[in-house]
Protein backbone atom coordinates (compact mmCIF):
# COMPACT_ATOMS: atom_id res chain seq x y z
CA UNK A 1 0.00 0.00 0.00
CA UNK A 2 1.35 3.40 -0.76
CA UNK A 3 1.73 5.94 1.80
CA UNK A 4 -0.82 8.21 0.54
CA UNK A 5 -3.25 5.31 0.32
CA UNK A 6 -2.17 4.38 3.72
CA UNK A 7 -3.38 7.98 4.78
CA UNK A 8 -6.14 7.69 2.92
CA UNK A 9 -7.83 4.73 4.85
CA UNK A 10 -7.66 6.72 8.37
CA UNK A 11 -8.04 10.41 8.16
CA UNK A 12 -11.21 10.28 6.92
CA UNK A 13 -12.81 8.80 9.75
CA UNK A 14 -9.94 10.58 12.33
CA UNK A 15 -11.20 14.23 11.51
CA UNK A 16 -14.76 12.98 11.65
CA UNK A 17 -14.18 11.66 14.84
CA UNK A 18 -12.45 14.91 16.09
CA UNK A 19 -15.30 16.62 14.85
CA UNK A 20 -18.07 14.84 16.30
CA UNK A 21 -16.16 14.87 19.85
CA UNK A 22 -15.78 18.65 19.58
CA UNK A 23 -19.37 19.18 18.77
CA UNK A 24 -21.05 16.89 21.28
CA UNK A 25 -19.12 19.46 23.86
CA UNK A 26 -19.57 22.90 22.32
CA UNK A 27 -23.08 22.42 20.62
CA UNK A 28 -24.98 19.46 22.29
CA UNK A 29 -24.23 20.18 25.62
CA UNK A 30 -25.82 23.67 25.55
CA UNK A 31 -29.41 21.64 23.76
CA UNK A 32 -28.47 18.97 26.64
CA UNK A 33 -28.54 21.28 29.55
CA UNK A 34 -31.40 23.91 28.46
CA UNK A 35 -33.73 20.61 27.78
CA UNK A 36 -32.91 19.25 31.25
CA UNK A 37 -33.66 22.47 32.86
CA UNK A 38 -31.20 24.99 33.58
CA UNK A 39 -31.49 28.26 32.67
CA UNK A 40 -30.29 30.20 29.26
CA UNK A 41 -27.85 31.98 31.34
CA UNK A 42 -26.64 28.89 33.51
CA UNK A 43 -26.11 26.86 30.33
CA UNK A 44 -23.89 28.96 28.47
CA UNK A 45 -21.87 29.83 32.38
CA UNK A 46 -21.41 25.67 32.55
CA UNK A 47 -20.65 25.30 28.94
CA UNK A 48 -18.38 28.05 28.91
CA UNK A 49 -15.89 25.76 30.90
CA UNK A 50 -15.55 23.74 28.75
CA UNK A 51 -13.15 25.68 26.56
CA UNK A 52 -10.83 25.72 29.42
CA UNK A 53 -8.66 22.95 28.11
CA UNK A 54 -7.61 24.56 25.21
CA UNK A 55 -7.40 28.03 26.68
CA UNK A 56 -4.94 25.90 28.87
CA UNK A 57 -3.11 23.86 25.76
CA UNK A 58 -0.15 25.62 25.26
CA UNK A 59 0.98 24.62 28.65
CA UNK A 60 -0.06 21.18 29.15
CA UNK A 61 0.49 20.15 25.37
CA UNK A 62 4.40 19.40 26.06
CA UNK A 63 3.63 17.12 28.00
CA UNK A 64 1.25 14.98 25.57
CA UNK A 65 4.34 15.15 23.30
CA UNK A 66 7.05 13.43 25.68
CA UNK A 67 4.37 10.79 27.23
CA UNK A 68 3.83 8.55 24.84
CA UNK A 69 3.60 8.59 20.73
CA UNK A 70 0.57 10.59 19.16
CA UNK A 71 -1.20 7.07 17.97
CA UNK A 72 -1.65 5.89 21.26
CA UNK A 73 -2.99 9.19 22.90
CA UNK A 74 -5.68 8.79 19.77
CA UNK A 75 -6.81 5.26 20.58
CA UNK A 76 -6.74 5.84 24.84
CA UNK A 77 -8.67 9.68 24.29
CA UNK A 78 -11.38 7.24 21.77
CA UNK A 79 -11.89 4.71 24.45
CA UNK A 80 -11.93 6.73 26.90
CA UNK A 81 -14.97 9.61 24.75
CA UNK A 82 -16.82 5.86 24.21
CA UNK A 83 -16.49 5.52 28.00
CA UNK A 84 -17.34 8.75 28.91
CA UNK A 85 -20.43 9.32 26.31
CA UNK A 86 -21.80 5.94 28.18
CA UNK A 87 -21.60 7.10 31.59
CA UNK A 88 -23.42 10.62 30.72
CA UNK A 89 -26.27 8.16 30.00
CA UNK A 90 -26.02 6.29 32.59
CA UNK A 91 -25.79 9.25 35.45
CA UNK A 92 -28.08 11.82 33.25
CA UNK A 93 -30.40 12.30 36.13
CA UNK A 94 -27.76 13.79 38.35
CA UNK A 95 -26.79 17.53 36.89
CA UNK A 96 -23.79 17.67 39.02
CA UNK A 97 -22.33 13.78 37.57
CA UNK A 98 -23.92 14.68 33.73
CA UNK A 99 -21.70 18.38 34.04
CA UNK A 100 -18.40 17.39 35.50
CA UNK A 101 -18.80 14.41 32.75
CA UNK A 102 -19.12 17.49 30.48
CA UNK A 103 -15.73 18.46 31.56
CA UNK A 104 -14.18 15.30 31.29
CA UNK A 105 -15.62 14.80 27.81
CA UNK A 106 -14.13 18.21 26.83
CA UNK A 107 -10.45 17.43 27.89
CA UNK A 108 -10.58 14.61 26.35
CA UNK A 109 -11.30 16.11 23.19
CA UNK A 110 -9.20 18.64 23.62
CA UNK A 111 -6.15 16.01 23.92
CA UNK A 112 -7.52 14.15 20.62
CA UNK A 113 -7.41 17.12 18.74
CA UNK A 114 -3.79 17.49 19.60
CA UNK A 115 -2.80 13.88 18.78
CA UNK A 116 -4.77 13.80 15.65
CA UNK A 117 -3.13 17.58 14.10
CA UNK A 118 -0.07 16.01 15.40
CA UNK A 119 -0.37 12.45 13.76
CA UNK A 120 -1.60 14.04 10.26
CA UNK A 121 1.45 16.44 10.29
CA UNK A 122 4.34 13.79 10.19
CA UNK A 123 5.14 12.73 7.46
CA UNK A 124 4.34 14.45 3.67
CA UNK A 125 0.84 14.63 3.17
CA UNK A 126 -0.59 15.30 0.03
CA UNK A 127 -2.89 18.49 -1.00
CA UNK A 128 -5.84 16.92 -1.53
CA UNK A 129 -5.45 14.75 2.13
CA UNK A 130 -6.00 18.33 3.84
CA UNK A 131 -9.29 18.69 1.81
CA UNK A 132 -10.43 15.63 2.79
CA UNK A 133 -9.90 16.16 6.01
CA UNK A 134 -11.20 19.72 6.49
CA UNK A 135 -14.19 18.11 4.62
CA UNK A 136 -14.54 15.59 6.93
CA UNK A 137 -14.67 17.60 10.05
CA UNK A 138 -17.50 19.39 7.99
CA UNK A 139 -19.35 16.16 7.62
CA UNK A 140 -19.23 15.53 11.74
CA UNK A 141 -20.25 19.12 12.35
CA UNK A 142 -23.10 18.16 10.50
CA UNK A 143 -23.85 14.63 11.72
CA UNK A 144 -23.51 15.94 15.31
CA UNK A 145 -25.63 19.15 15.27
CA UNK A 146 -27.96 17.42 12.36
CA UNK A 147 -28.46 14.17 13.02
CA UNK A 148 -27.46 13.33 16.40
CA UNK A 149 -29.88 16.64 17.87
CA UNK A 150 -32.77 14.84 15.33
CA UNK A 151 -32.38 11.77 16.50
CA UNK A 152 -32.91 13.18 20.38
CA UNK A 153 -35.91 14.68 19.50
CA UNK A 154 -37.35 11.62 17.81
CA UNK A 155 -36.78 9.86 20.55
CA UNK A 156 -38.75 12.61 22.56
CA UNK A 157 -42.11 11.93 20.33
CA UNK A 158 -41.53 8.30 20.29
CA UNK A 159 -41.17 8.13 24.20
CA UNK A 160 -44.11 11.16 24.77
CA UNK A 161 -41.24 13.53 25.61
CA UNK A 162 -39.32 11.65 28.14
CA UNK A 163 -36.38 13.95 27.71
CA UNK A 164 -33.69 11.63 30.09
CA UNK A 165 -34.23 8.36 28.45
CA UNK A 166 -34.30 10.26 24.63
CA UNK A 167 -30.97 11.68 25.71
CA UNK A 168 -29.88 8.71 26.90
CA UNK A 169 -30.22 6.38 23.94
CA UNK A 170 -28.50 9.41 21.86
CA UNK A 171 -25.22 9.30 24.35
CA UNK A 172 -25.58 5.57 24.22
CA UNK A 173 -25.69 5.85 20.40
CA UNK A 174 -22.20 8.15 20.64
CA UNK A 175 -20.69 6.23 23.08
CA UNK A 176 -21.27 2.99 20.51
CA UNK A 177 -19.87 5.06 17.76
CA UNK A 178 -16.76 6.10 18.99
CA UNK A 179 -16.55 2.38 20.26
CA UNK A 180 -16.40 1.52 16.80
CA UNK A 181 -14.01 4.70 15.76
CA UNK A 182 -11.75 2.90 18.50
CA UNK A 183 -11.53 -0.14 16.57
CA UNK A 184 -11.05 0.80 13.10
CA UNK A 185 -8.12 3.39 14.39
CA UNK A 186 -6.37 0.78 16.48
CA UNK A 187 -6.79 -1.43 13.29
CA UNK A 188 -6.05 1.03 10.71
CA UNK A 189 -3.66 4.10 12.62
CA UNK A 190 0.07 2.64 11.65
CA UNK A 191 2.55 1.98 14.22
CA UNK A 192 4.48 4.77 13.05
CA UNK A 193 3.90 7.64 10.02
CA UNK A 194 6.97 7.45 7.21
CA UNK A 195 8.69 10.18 8.43
CA UNK A 196 9.22 11.37 11.78
CA UNK A 197 9.94 14.86 11.88
CA UNK A 198 7.05 17.58 10.59
CA UNK A 199 8.21 18.69 6.82
CA UNK A 200 8.89 22.19 6.67
CA UNK A 201 6.27 24.82 4.87
CA UNK A 202 7.90 25.78 1.24
CA UNK A 203 7.56 29.34 0.26
CA UNK A 204 5.22 30.66 3.26
CA UNK A 205 5.09 34.23 4.73
CA UNK A 206 7.09 35.52 7.46
CA UNK A 207 5.67 34.46 10.93
CA UNK A 208 3.44 37.14 12.61
CA UNK A 209 5.14 38.00 16.48
CA UNK A 210 2.33 36.75 18.54
CA UNK A 211 2.73 39.79 20.35
CA UNK A 212 1.82 41.92 17.43
CA UNK A 213 -1.07 39.76 16.98
CA UNK A 214 -2.89 38.98 20.64
CA UNK A 215 -5.25 41.71 20.27
CA UNK A 216 -6.64 40.70 16.58
CA UNK A 217 -6.89 37.23 18.01
CA UNK A 218 -8.93 37.96 21.09
CA UNK A 219 -11.50 40.58 19.74
CA UNK A 220 -11.65 39.37 16.18
CA UNK A 221 -13.95 36.49 17.14
CA UNK A 222 -15.52 37.60 20.82
CA UNK A 223 -18.66 39.09 19.72
CA UNK A 224 -19.03 36.20 17.16
CA UNK A 225 -18.25 34.16 20.21
CA UNK A 226 -21.66 35.49 21.94
CA UNK A 227 -23.91 35.13 18.71
CA UNK A 228 -22.85 31.11 18.70
CA UNK A 229 -23.52 29.95 21.66
CA UNK A 230 -26.94 32.52 22.61
CA UNK A 231 -28.38 31.76 19.25
CA UNK A 232 -28.40 27.89 19.73
CA UNK A 233 -30.70 28.40 22.82
CA UNK A 234 -32.21 31.22 21.06
CA UNK A 235 -33.37 28.57 18.46
CA UNK A 236 -34.56 26.06 20.62
CA UNK A 237 -36.14 28.27 23.39
CA UNK A 238 -39.98 28.63 23.31
CA UNK A 239 -41.21 31.52 21.98
CA UNK A 240 -42.65 32.45 25.41
CA UNK A 241 -39.15 32.65 27.03
CA UNK A 242 -38.11 35.11 23.64
CA UNK A 243 -36.75 31.86 21.40
CA UNK A 244 -37.92 31.11 18.26
CA UNK A 245 -39.48 27.23 19.80
CA UNK A 246 -37.58 24.92 17.03
CA UNK A 247 -38.37 21.46 17.35
CA UNK A 248 -35.24 19.01 17.68
CA UNK A 249 -36.07 17.60 14.67
CA UNK A 250 -35.98 21.68 12.86
CA UNK A 251 -32.99 23.02 14.99
CA UNK A 252 -30.94 19.48 13.58
CA UNK A 253 -32.26 20.66 9.83
CA UNK A 254 -31.31 24.38 10.10
CA UNK A 255 -28.14 24.24 11.91
CA UNK A 256 -26.90 20.48 10.56
CA UNK A 257 -27.75 20.64 7.21
CA UNK A 258 -28.47 24.12 6.30
CA UNK A 259 -25.89 26.20 8.59
CA UNK A 260 -23.69 23.63 7.61
CA UNK A 261 -23.88 24.45 4.23
CA UNK A 262 -23.67 28.22 4.36
CA UNK A 263 -20.50 27.74 7.00
CA UNK A 264 -18.80 25.77 4.05
CA UNK A 265 -19.75 27.81 0.72
CA UNK A 266 -18.40 30.92 2.97
CA UNK A 267 -15.34 29.36 4.03
CA UNK A 268 -14.39 27.84 1.04
CA UNK A 269 -15.38 31.47 -0.74
CA UNK A 270 -13.65 33.63 1.85
CA UNK A 271 -10.15 30.81 1.02
CA UNK A 272 -10.64 31.53 -2.42
CA UNK A 273 -10.44 35.10 -2.30
CA UNK A 274 -7.76 34.96 0.25
CA UNK A 275 -5.67 32.93 -1.99
CA UNK A 276 -6.24 35.16 -4.81
CA UNK A 277 -6.00 38.65 -3.49
CA UNK A 278 -3.79 37.77 -0.27
CA UNK A 279 -5.08 38.32 3.70
CA UNK A 280 -4.27 41.43 3.71
CA UNK A 281 -6.11 43.18 0.89
CA UNK A 282 -9.65 40.60 1.95
CA UNK A 283 -8.82 41.90 5.89
CA UNK A 284 -11.26 44.73 5.80
CA UNK A 285 -13.95 43.36 3.64
CA UNK A 286 -14.34 40.06 6.05
CA UNK A 287 -14.29 41.86 9.56
CA UNK A 288 -17.16 43.84 8.14
CA UNK A 289 -19.05 40.49 7.12
CA UNK A 290 -18.40 39.51 11.10
CA UNK A 291 -21.27 42.18 11.88
CA UNK A 292 -23.78 40.10 10.18
CA UNK A 293 -24.37 37.25 12.40
CA UNK A 294 -25.10 39.66 15.22
CA UNK A 295 -27.60 42.24 13.03
CA UNK A 296 -29.31 38.90 11.53
CA UNK A 297 -30.20 37.95 15.38
CA UNK A 298 -30.72 41.27 16.58
CA UNK A 299 -33.43 41.48 13.46
CA UNK A 300 -35.15 37.91 14.61
CA UNK A 301 -34.79 38.56 18.53
CA UNK A 302 -37.10 41.72 17.53
CA UNK A 303 -39.33 39.97 14.83
CA UNK A 304 -38.99 36.51 16.47
CA UNK A 305 -40.89 34.40 12.76
CA UNK A 306 -42.35 31.14 13.07
CA UNK A 307 -41.64 30.26 9.56
CA UNK A 308 -39.30 27.90 9.23
CA UNK A 309 -38.23 28.94 5.39
CA UNK A 310 -37.71 32.55 6.79
CA UNK A 311 -35.42 31.34 9.60
CA UNK A 312 -33.68 28.55 7.46
CA UNK A 313 -32.94 31.43 5.57
CA UNK A 314 -31.49 33.81 7.90
CA UNK A 315 -28.94 31.17 9.46
CA UNK A 316 -27.82 30.24 6.07
CA UNK A 317 -26.90 34.22 5.58
CA UNK A 318 -25.35 33.81 9.20
CA UNK A 319 -23.39 31.24 8.28
CA UNK A 320 -22.41 32.17 5.22
CA UNK A 321 -20.90 35.37 6.68
CA UNK A 322 -19.59 33.60 9.49
CA UNK A 323 -17.42 31.41 7.46
CA UNK A 324 -16.34 34.01 5.01
CA UNK A 325 -14.98 36.46 7.55
CA UNK A 326 -13.36 34.15 9.72
CA UNK A 327 -11.64 32.60 7.21
CA UNK A 328 -9.32 35.89 7.32
CA UNK A 329 -8.86 35.12 11.00
CA UNK A 330 -7.60 30.81 10.09
CA UNK A 331 -5.39 32.52 7.76
CA UNK A 332 -3.40 35.38 9.83
CA UNK A 333 -3.44 32.43 13.23
CA UNK A 334 -1.69 29.55 11.01
CA UNK A 335 1.11 32.45 10.30
CA UNK A 336 1.35 33.37 13.71
CA UNK A 337 4.86 32.35 15.87
CA UNK A 338 4.05 30.23 19.05
CA UNK A 339 0.86 28.81 17.48
CA UNK A 340 -0.34 26.68 20.60
CA UNK A 341 -0.21 30.27 22.31
CA UNK A 342 -2.30 32.00 19.66
CA UNK A 343 -4.77 29.35 19.61
CA UNK A 344 -4.99 29.69 23.75
CA UNK A 345 -5.68 33.49 23.06
CA UNK A 346 -8.43 32.32 20.71
CA UNK A 347 -9.42 29.92 23.14
CA UNK A 348 -9.69 32.25 26.05
CA UNK A 349 -11.58 34.79 23.80
CA UNK A 350 -14.40 31.33 23.05
CA UNK A 351 -14.34 31.55 26.91
CA UNK A 352 -14.88 34.89 27.75
CA UNK A 353 -17.48 35.79 25.05
CA UNK A 354 -19.89 32.91 26.47
CA UNK A 355 -19.58 33.93 30.19
CA UNK A 356 -20.38 37.38 28.56
CA UNK A 357 -23.30 35.43 26.89
CA UNK A 358 -24.14 33.93 29.96
CA UNK A 359 -24.28 37.48 31.48
CA UNK A 360 -26.31 39.05 29.07
CA UNK A 361 -28.38 36.06 28.88
CA UNK A 362 -29.85 37.19 32.30
CA UNK A 363 -32.03 39.62 30.20
CA UNK A 364 -33.44 38.60 27.18
CA UNK A 365 -32.01 37.27 24.01
CA UNK A 366 -33.02 40.91 21.83
CA UNK A 367 -31.33 42.53 24.45
CA UNK A 368 -28.16 39.60 24.15
CA UNK A 369 -27.93 40.01 19.91
CA UNK A 370 -27.88 43.95 20.76
CA UNK A 371 -25.38 44.55 22.61
CA UNK A 372 -23.33 41.37 20.63
CA UNK A 373 -23.74 43.92 17.75
CA UNK A 374 -22.09 46.70 19.49
CA UNK A 375 -19.97 44.75 19.96
CA UNK A 376 -19.42 42.91 16.35
CA UNK A 377 -17.36 46.38 16.49
CA UNK A 378 -14.42 45.02 17.41
CA UNK A 379 -14.02 42.82 14.70
CA UNK A 380 -12.83 46.12 12.17
CA UNK A 381 -10.70 47.53 15.35
CA UNK A 382 -8.81 44.35 15.10
CA UNK A 383 -8.58 44.28 11.93
CA UNK A 384 -7.01 48.05 12.25
CA UNK A 385 -4.80 46.93 14.77
CA UNK A 386 -3.10 43.74 12.49
CA UNK A 387 -3.41 46.01 9.39
CA UNK A 388 -0.04 47.52 9.96
CA UNK A 389 1.72 44.32 10.02
CA UNK A 390 -0.05 43.46 6.46
CA UNK A 391 3.38 43.17 5.05
CA UNK A 392 3.77 39.80 6.12
CA UNK A 393 0.11 38.76 4.46
CA UNK A 394 0.28 40.75 1.50
CA UNK A 395 1.37 38.04 -0.81
CA UNK A 396 -1.51 35.67 -2.42
CA UNK A 397 -1.79 32.31 -0.21
CA UNK A 398 0.26 29.33 -1.56
CA UNK A 399 -1.70 26.94 -1.03
CA UNK A 400 -1.85 25.23 2.14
Amino acid sequence: MSRHSSKAAWVPSLFFTKGVSYVIVTLISLVLLRQLGLSAAATCCFVAFCHLPWMLKCWWKPYIDRAMSYRWWIIITQFLLAATFAAIAFLLRSMVATIALLYLTALLTAIHNVAADGFFRQGNTPSHLSTVRELSRKFAVAIGQGMLVMAAGNLQVLYRNDLYYSWQVMFYLAAGLLLLLFFWHWAKLPMRTEIDTEPADAEMPSPLALGSAVVFLFFYPFAQGIVGKASVLFLIDATRQGGLGLSPQEFGFVMGTVGIVGLTVGGLWGKSLISRWGPSSCLWLMSLTMLVPALIYTGLGLWQPTDLAVISICVLADQLAYGFGFAAYLQILGHVSHRETAKSVMALSLLLSCLTASALLLTDYYTTFLTALALSLLSPFAAWTIRKYGRHFNRPSTGR
